[in-house]
């Protein structure tokens, strides 16, 4: 009796992974954009600081004592593993996909409303 080759998950490309983390990621962050009021240069610093957003909750959990330039420098060290962490595990698998983007839209919503307090403080 011949066995039946198994099912291997297909794999998704990465034209598709990339923008959707990318977008899942940085979409919760639109507020800095959106919201009402004065574009002052506090405002400007936090849109320049985009990038470097998913990392601000360890930048004040472990940072806080840091320069502030180190400190960012960390937030764009973290933000970048995590997103390249986030695209290699989408990329595996279609439903890893699925489940990293929510995964991920979710987590940085969190994060985003986190964010936004620091910037209303």
């Amino acid at each position: 009796m011949s066995e039946s080759p198994r099912k291997v998950g297909r794999r998704p490309s990465f034209k598709i992974v990339v923008p959707v983390i990318l977008f899942c990621t940085y979409y919760p962050y639109s507020w800095l954009i959106l919201s009402k009021g004065t574009w002052t240069s506090y405002r400007w610093t936090w849109i320049k600081m985009w990038p470097a957003l998913p990392g601000i909750l360890p930048r004040a959990l472990w940072f806080h004592d840091l320069s502030d330039g180190l400190a960012l420098a960390g937030m764009y060290l973290i933000s970048c593993l995590l997103i390249a962490l986030m695209i290699y595990l989408a990329g595996l698998r279609s439903w890893m996909l699925v489940t990293v983007a929510v995964l991920v839209f979710v987590l940085s919503a969190v994060n985003s409303m986190i964010a936004y307090a620091f910037y209303r403080a």
